[in-house]
């Protein structure tokens, strides 16, 4: 099977998704905050938290001809706000900045609910605030909580089975963490796999099995359009999906459909 897009689990471990677009310009107060935009938002984040005065940093680079031609630096600091946003029951969260804009979602329910999300805000940001985006992901971010289930190494592919391990208490090297990244080109876009045993109260000692499969697909091509940067959430949003099912077997599928 290579195309998931019509999968959908009852019980899911996926934990937060998160969709991130770093702007090439620092936007100017007056225009990422005007009403038309706060309005396409609030129509999805009702709620609007108390503003934060943040400042962000730039470094610029000169030549200069009494210093040998070699290069000098300038940092650049400018003050800004971030603005957040939630939903009626505050599992979702939008942060708006200056030089960003974060969606983050922990009460997930399928794609395309969500794309239409992204697609309503970033159009009219895009379209308001005429700005291009230097940076553009997703990530999707599954923990398996000991709490909510018995890890099996035949719930995963073998790559991924083989770093379920034990911690060693006879032995004076005590593991407090275990995780591993693989990292793929697709096209000019990259993903970071990262699995493992995270440990969720690292650096103190390993006592929980909780596991992770985390990936983070991204571009740092820059974007023009709120039509350029969909293209990369959806593009993301494919090749994790198939990612993550060829992470699993059927039998942890068992268990998020039936259980």
């Amino acid at each position: 099977m290579s195309d998931y897009s019509d999968v959908c689990y009852k019980n899911s471990f996926l934990s937060t998704v998160i969709v991130r677009i770093d702007f090439l310009q620092f936007v100017k107060n007056e225009i990422a905050f005007q009403s038309d935009i706060e309005k396409e938002i609030l129509k999805i984040f009702p709620k609007r938290g108390k503003d934060q005065i943040i400042r962000f940093n730039s470094m610029s680079v000169y030549f200069d001809q009494s210093n040998n031609g070699l290069p000098n630096a300038n940092g650049e600091s400018q003050e800004g706000i971030q603005r957040e946003y939630y939903s009626h029951n505050g599992a979702n969260k939008l942060i708006l900045t200056n030089k960003f804009i974060i969606f983050e979602i922990k009460d997930y329910s399928n794609f395309e609910e969500h794309k239409s999300w992204f697609e309503r805000i970033l159009f009219t940001f895009f379209q308001k605030c005429r700005v291009s985006a230097q940076r553009s992901g997703i990530r999707y971010i599954n923990i398996f909580n000991q709490e909510k289930v018995k890890l099996q190494k035949n719930y995963f592919s073998d790559e991924i089975a083989a770093t379920l391990i034990k911690n060693d208490k006879l032995s004076n090297t005590r593991l407090i963490r275990s995780m591993h990244l693989n990292e793929y080109n697709i096209d000019d876009m990259t993903m970071n796999f990262r699995y493992g045993m995270f440990n969720p109260e690292y650096p103190n000692i390993l006592k929980k099995t909780d596991f992770v499969l985390d990936f983070d697909f991204f571009t740092d091509s820059i974007i023009e359009t709120s039509d350029g940067v969909l293209q990369v959430i959806k593009k993301g949003h494919q090749e994790i999906q198939q990612k993550f099912e060829s992470s699993i077997t059927d039998n942890l599928r068992g268990v998020m459909m039936y259980e």
